[in-house]
């Protein structure tokens, strides 16, 4: 069997590309960290956030936090106006919280059902789970939670209507 040079060199071209492709066929695909301009956060504090307001604005009949994209929002404001501290003390409170679940379930606040998550949440609130931290972040995130969704396309057009400033005018009423 000869092989000139052409066949030679398609068949290294095809060898390689499949040597570089490889990697991708593993299985193991998960979400790049998401990088911002202070800091970046990694997959698990990302579905971890996107937990956390899924529970706070469930989806019901009408669209939830989640899909409103309050997690990114979250962060976006975080990056943006916040300080370097109050973004240590709400990465500290987000690992806090997945230690809270931890104890209170077993499992992170990613694998807690829904009412399991209800009651983590309330806790936290309640202040029966120590740490300065923790409250912190669950208070920011909570706040930061219900800006998102009051702001969001699907609130302002569907839910409460938002009208420019002024707002109408109304020639013909009697005063």
């Amino acid at each position: 069997m000869t092989i000139n040079r052409r066949t030679a060199i398609r068949r290294l071209a095809y060898v390689s590309a499949g040597i570089v492709l490889l990697p991708a066929c593993s299985g193991k695909h998960s979400k790049p960290d998401l990088v911002l301009n202070n800091f970046t956060v990694d997959d698990a504090g990302q579905r971890t956030l996107d937990a956390l307001t899924a529970t706070l604005i469930p989806n019901t009949k009408t669209p939830g936090a989640r899909e409103t994209g309050a997690s990114l929002f979250i962060l976006k404001m975080l990056d943006d106006c916040s300080s370097k501290t109050d973004q240590e003390t709400f990465f500290k409170g987000l690992k806090q919280l997945d230690d809270a679940s931890r104890k209170m379930t077993g499992g992170s606040f990613i694998e807690a059902g829904g009412i399991q998550r209800e009651l983590i949440l309330t806790a936290i609130g309640n202040k029966q789970i120590p740490g300065d931290e923790l409250r912190s972040f669950y208070s920011m995130a909570r706040k930061l939670t219900i800006l998102s969704y009051t702001s969001s396309q699907y609130f302002l057009t569907k839910v409460q209507v938002y009208e420019l400033v002024p707002g109408r005018w109304h020639g013909c009423v009697n005063v």
